[in-house]
């Protein structure tokens, strides 16, 4: 296993990633929350099952203000993808993967479902929405209409949560609704059954890969 740390240029900004290469041939792009970074444990776990699978991994490392939330979602979803294609290509032009996973945390799900699941060029890829942001009216009606194959879990807790997510179950799209998690997946001063809720989410994804 080799740890690339590597950074990007447009003409207007600069953006970093972590480039994580087993020599597998399929890879997992990573895009984490406003304050859930990799190193939490939802993403941190994801990303050592990955590895188990001998999957390459890219932790995208952009910083926004909170007060980017307040945009519209379509606004949003285009100033992530300023930094996330700058990183797209640079990875794609360099290595020939045979497949695609992206994988996405609360802000991070917002460019997946209004960019990258509506993208022909990306549409055999597995989703993996963790918090997504549902309670937003136009990230939900893209997801009815998606057909890619992947997993969106999310707690009942979550200020996020609908109950109207069992809609977007489908035959490639499965759901993880997990009891009394929040925003985190973690249960309230229930260190054992946020675990459960970890085991639960990861083991949902491990069926997809």
């Amino acid at each position: 296993m080799h740890v690339d740390q590597k950074s990007v240029n447009s003409q207007t900004h600069r953006i970093t990633y972590t480039h994580i290469k087993t020599g597998g041939p399929r890879i997992c792009f990573m895009f984490s929350g406003l304050g859930y970074t990799y190193e939490k444990p939802l993403l941190y776990y994801v990303t050592m099952l990955m590895l188990k699978h001998g999957i390459d991994v890219v932790h995208i490392h952009y910083t926004y203000p909170k007060e980017l939330m307040t945009k519209s979602t379509d606004e949003i979803a285009g100033v992530m993808m300023q930094d996330i294609d700058l990183v797209l290509q640079d990875v794609l032009s360099h290595d020939d993967y045979k497949n695609i996973i992206f994988a996405g945390k609360s802000i991070g799900t917002i460019p997946l479902i209004q960019r990258m699941m509506k993208d022909d060029a990306y549409k055999d890829a597995v989703m993996l929405l963790l918090t997504p942001l549902l309670t937003r009216s136009e990230l939900f009606e893209s997801l009815l209409e998606s057909t890619h194959k992947g997993l969106i879990a999310i707690g009942t807790r979550d200020h996020y949560y609908t109950e109207a997510v069992h809609q977007l179950k489908t035959n490639k799209m499965n759901i993880a609704v997990i009891e009394n998690a929040d925003h985190s997946l973690d249960v309230l001063y229930s260190p054992a059954e946020s675990l459960r809720a970890l085991e639960t989410v990861l083991n949902g994804i491990e069926q997809l890969l």
